[in-house]
């Protein structure tokens, strides 16, 4: 676990002591269990459809570069569910992607389960220097696999749209990891996991829709000229929702 110098209150604590990051045989069973349930309930309960696919392709082409994908999040598995039908099932290959500590490591049994998929705890009004934070940015310097839902937890309105604005978070990770950032946008989760529900609806079609991957380097950097590092994050965050909302265009078009 990577230490932070946040002080956090004692039940949040107790959920990170739950979170266990070291190599368990265990680990890649229970990754494959759930990728095989996911895709049962995409690809035979209901309908993928991928949009530009090559795109994705593309963005894991960098050897040694990490990847920092972000998309919206309209229903609570959302991840595994798309996730785990993206094609890189290997575990070592595998996402991380941060959770509400609470919600994903509130007992023992949880904090054994998404330990074991790479799920890592976030403490909500914890801030970004804070033990969670720091892996994920640790794991896109080494060349992982990173995910994230920039608009901080699930939107609410009915048609599925994007919550704006995005956490400043993505815009840390991009500053301080430089990696390939490839979004994507999904539409009809919502249908097949309504907010409230918590078993998969049948015989719903949902789209996934790619967007051109960008290299960050420090001359892109470049164009963010806030003069502290949050204001660059935010307009890094801004870059990133005005990037998915251009995506979410082609299922919500704007009047006009």
């Amino acid at each position: 676990m990577t230490n932070s110098s946040t002080e956090l209150p004692a039940g949040h604590k107790k959920n990170l002591d739950r979170w266990t990051v070291e190599p368990r045989w265990y680990k890649p069973l229970v990754v494959g269990t759930v990728q095989g349930l996911s895709m049962t309930v995409m690809r035979v309960m209901n309908s993928l459809h991928f949009h530009d696919r090559k795109f994705w392709d593309e963005a894991f082409s960098h050897e040694g570069k990490g990847v920092l994908t972000f998309s919206n999040h309209v229903s609570l598995f959302d991840d595994p569910l798309l996730i785990a039908n993206l094609g890189r099932t290997s575990y070592p290959e595998l996402r991380w992607i941060g959770a509400d500590d609470k919600n994903f490591f509130g007992n023992a049994l949880k904090g054994w389960v998404y330990s074991a998929g790479k799920v890592v705890p976030l403490v909500r009004g914890g801030g970004l220097d804070q033990p969670g934070f720091d892996h994920l940015l640790e794991r896109l310097k080494q060349g992982d696999w990173v995910h994230i839902f920039p608009e901080g937890g699930r939107t609410r309105d009915p048609e599925a749209r994007l919550k704006s604005p995005f956490k400043r978070g993505i815009g840390k990770l991009v500053e301080g990891a430089l990696p390939v950032t490839l979004p994507f946008y999904h539409y009809g989760m919502h249908q097949i996991l309504p907010i409230g529900t918590s078993f998969p609806k049948l015989g719903q079609r949902v789209n996934v829709y790619f967007d051109p991957p960008t290299m960050t380097t420090p001359e892109w950097l470049s164009n963010f000229k806030g003069e502290s590092a949050a204001e660059r994050w935010d307009q890094i965050a801004q870059w990133s929702y005005k990037t998915l909302r251009a995506l979410e265009e082609r299922v919500h078009p704007s009047p006009g």
